[in-house]
């Protein structure tokens, strides 16, 4: 296992240059051999790389974020029947590799097998096994005695001598084996450095406070910055001492064994790039964060029309019947292209969800919805064209179980009556409020500065200028199919330890970029993670 003490952060975006670019994770300097480097994310500039707590939680927690990430994915493959082995996600000995639809390594995540083994090895079932051990006692068995007559020598008075003899008890101990004791120990440890205690069992907890009681420290840590190295040599040095007074060793007792051994001994994987563990093309991980972080945080989720959501298109329920402005007809032949925006959101002033929500509902077995409004009182005084279109459609009928009460809905064509009239006038007081189309872009502030549209890489390519071009392609259609207004934003990290800071506008000093007019928001990198981590376990 590695001493996050003696890792160099490579945290300035900079240094990532081309060659690694898209990398986050842990890799082998390609300077020194013996230096494992910490990549960070793009736009980390301001993450304190000197407060080890800081490196620790991170280095954690991204842990955590590369495992929703492929829980993610292989949910999505099963729910859509994709076998394994063809299509998506291959798996091998190095990690798994992502697959796309041209049938391409796209991503690479190298797996960390030295946690990945402690947390997957913790068994019940083996520990129960184990407990129930067979051992050998120094009591010696005289029931087994005469299987070494022919040895003996023979004296007088009936008296026999045997020069060796090999005849101990072999004996049931009902206990815990320090070998599963120290396997807890560890795993105690990874689970509350990856804020998952809840899930650690009452049995692994005894065990591990077993460990402890009898062979650390009180205040001795697995992964504290002063008792890092103390702590790893003694358990290194408890399992060379376990393994050696461990007489019945059965696959029980290996299974954990290897776990404890790959952890301690730091058992690696590396590709051919001398990837130790992250990923190879995090760009995907992050477009994944920001597309959860959109479609459900309540400041962003009631104004969503459309997100690519696994590489599909979704609409709003709202705007079902309305023109889709991304499916395109190329004189007038059958095939439509179909774009695919990250995220389209309302104008912030004109969202319906600012002034009504609305629930589906049946109602005589016929589909309805209820409407609840944020601001009743004022609505006929705000908007009165909607006010009277509600007093029009709305049912109301007594609720018989709650006397007093009553129920408010709207049958499915009245409903779609209603959001008709709501549309026009909100369309009618808010014409000038654009629609923002926003893409997520794993960049640096830099790529946008020196951007030139005359530029061309070693690979015939101008990423940046492919990007204006698509994004300004998105505005036009939205332009002329719903005669709006659009306003154009990229999304790219950045780091604030304050998670209350979720964007800054970055103002990019190029006229060749500002040209597109399109904003460069920079997005807390920190405020998505945590609630990426929250919605896995939701």
């Amino acid at each position: 296992m590695f001493d996050l003490n003696n890792i160099k952060i490579i945290k300035n975006d900079e240094e990532h240059g081309r060659r690694n670019y898209s990398f986050v994770g842990i890799q082998r300097s390609r300077q020194d051999d013996e230096q494992l480097e910490f990549w960070l994310p793009l736009g980390f500039k301001d993450f304190d790389e000197g407060d080890f707590d800081q490196v620790k939680g991170f280095f954690f927690k991204m842990y955590r974020t590369f495992k929703t990430y492929l829980q993610k994915k292989q949910e999505e493959l099963n729910e859509e029947d994709i076998t394994i082995d063809r299509d998506g996600i291959i798996e091998n000995e190095n990690g798994f590799s992502f697959i796309n639809e041209n049938k391409e390594q796209s991503v690479f995540y190298g797996k960390l097998n030295s946690i990945e083994k402690i947390i997957a090895g913790y068994d019940e079932l083996r520990i129960s096994a184990l407990e129930k051990k067979q051992v050998r006692s120094h009591e010696i068995d005289y029931s087994k005695l005469h299987r070494y007559l022919h040895q003996a020598i023979y004296l007088e008075d009936d008296v026999i001598y045997l020069d060796e003899m090999n005849i101990a008890k072999n004996v049931i101990v009902k206990s815990s084996p320090p070998i599963l004791q120290l396997f807890c120990f560890i795993y105690a440890e990874i689970k509350a450095e990856l804020e998952e205690v809840e899930t650690i069992t009452i049995k692994a907890i005894e065990l591990a406070d077993q460990f402890k009681e009898e062979h650390l420290q009180p205040d001795s840590k697995l992964f504290g910055e002063k008792t890092f190295a103390e702590t790893v040599d003694i358990l290194r040095a408890k399992l060379d001492e376990i393994d050696i007074e461990t007489t019945y060793k059965d696959e029980d007792y290996w299974h954990f064994y290897e776990a404890i051994e790959a952890f301690l001994y730091g058992e690696r994987h590396e590709d051919n790039d001398g990837i130790y563990w992250g990923f190879s093309s995090f760009y995907d991980v992050w477009e994944d964060m920001c597309q959860t972080y959109a479609i459900n945080e309540t400041k962003y989720r009631g104004r969503v029309i459309y997100a690519d959501v696994d590489g599909t298109l979704i609409a709003n329920e709202l705007y079902k019947d309305f023109l889709n402005p991304f499916d395109l007809r190329i004189n007038n032949l059958q095939v439509v292209r179909k774009l695919k925006p990250d995220l389209v959101l309302e104008p912030i002033a004109k969202s319906i969800s600012n002034i009504f929500s609305s629930k589906q509902i049946i109602k005589y077995q016929k589909r309805a919805h209820s409407i609840v409004f944020l601001d009743y009182p004022n609505l006929r005084n705000s908007y009165p064209k909607i006010f009277y279109a509600y007093e029009r459609y709305v049912q109301i009928e007594e609720n018989y179980l709650q006397p007093g009460r009553k129920y408010f809905f709207m049958y499915e064509n009245d409903f779609r009556q209603f959001l008709k009239v709501a549309n026009e006038e909100l369309e009618d007081l808010y014409s000038e409020a654009p629609y923002q189309i926003i893409d997520y872009k794993y960049m640096r502030i830099s790529d946008y500065e020196t951007y030139s549209p005359f530029y061309i890489d070693e690979k015939g390519e101008n990423k940046v200028k492919e990007d204006i071009h698509k994004q300004l392609v998105y505005e036009w259609t939205v332009q002329q199919n719903w005669s709006a207004k659009t306003q154009s934003e990229f999304w790219i990290p950045f780091f604030s330890s304050d998670p209350s800071v979720l964007e800054q506008v970055e103002v990019i000093n190029n006229p060749y970029f500002n040209k597109s007019q399109i904003k460069v928001v920079k997005i807390n990198f920190k405020t998505l993670q945590e609630f990426y981590l929250k919605q896995s376990l939701a």
